[in-house]
């Protein structure tokens, strides 16, 4: 089987690549002209341009994992990046893609205010531009004239971007970890687990595929907890921090159901919660 990935020196792409090696087939990943001196792909691995997915010129792919687009709720990057989309897809139906997993996002879900866990038919209501435009963008996939496409919409990865890592700051430099929202619930994804879950539905059977996949926890935590959780790790790492609560009374909820995904391919995420913030203190 020959898999492509798109986006491959990003965070997520990068370590979808590094699980893709571990298995015995042939791994492709396509990349921006301006990348071409600096992207050092791992061995074994061949890699093309973007303008060669435009053209036409790679043949034989049998699953793409696309992970190429960028995180921002600027309107301008928001239009850039559904060209590149739109441009990108043309370019797999030109090389005679097979199948695609297109990297979305669990901000497509309306908020639920009860603590409920999001599957894959909750209702849509995104919750700024740029998940907006991850729906608009798997829409454009299931129209296209690729074989097979799913739509994988994925929880939020333990980066710097995120609340979390925030909290971890604040720990780290002997500031309170202040709470506004101590009643809306979210989860975070380790990144390797993530990429373990897009290589083990590349690995099956795409016309076992449904439209989606959710790839989260399978589980959330209220950012109170989350915050106690902090200063539990920071406590046994000899920092020393508080942790304040200033309810604004916002109530909601961003957790996703995992079960369709588990019942396909056996996946479930393995890093827990806590070595993730344990990670998050050594950056």
């Amino acid at each position: 089987m020959t898999i492509l990935v798109t986006g491959a020196s990003g965070l997520l792409g990068s370590h979808v690549v590094q699980q893709l090696v571990k298995t015995n087939h042939h791994i492709v990943v396509s990349i921006m002209p301006t990348e071409k001196t600096t992207y050092k792909p791992l061995p074994s691995v061949e890699v093309v341009l973007n303008d060669d997915i435009y053209a036409g010129r790679v043949r034989n792919i049998d699953v793409v994992i696309h992970c190429a687009f960028s995180r921002s709720n600027d309107p301008q990057d928001l239009a850039n990046g559904l060209d590149f989309t739109a441009k990108i897809l043309q370019g797999f139906e030109k090389c005679g893609v097979k199948a695609v997993i297109n990297i979305s996002s669990q901000g497509v879900y309306k908020r639920l205010p009860n603590n409920e866990l999001s599957s894959e038919d909750s209702p849509i209501e995104p919750i700024d531009l740029y998940s907006m435009t991850k729906y608009a963008i798997e829409k454009l996939f299931l129209c296209s004239q690729v074989p097979q496409v799913t739509n994988v919409r994925l929880a939020s990865l333990n980066m710097k971007q995120r609340f979390l890592y925030k909290f971890v700051e604040a720990a780290k430099k002997g500031q309170p970890i202040l709470v506004k929202s101590p009643q809306v619930y979210a989860s975070i994804l380790d990144v390797n687990d993530a990429a373990k879950a897009l290589v083990a539905l590349a690995l099956t059977s795409t016309h076992q595929w449904t439209d989606t996949y959710n790839v989260g926890l399978g589980a959330h935590y209220s950012l109170l907890q989350y915050a106690y959780l902090v200063k539990e790790v920071a406590d046994t790492l000899g920092y020393h921090t508080d942790v304040i609560v200033e309810d604004n009374g916002t109530v909601s909820s961003a957790g996703m159901s995992i079960e369709r995904l588990h019942q396909l391919t056996g996946w479930q995420p393995i890093v827990s919660t806590q070595a993730m913030i344990e990670q998050l203190f050594t950056i």
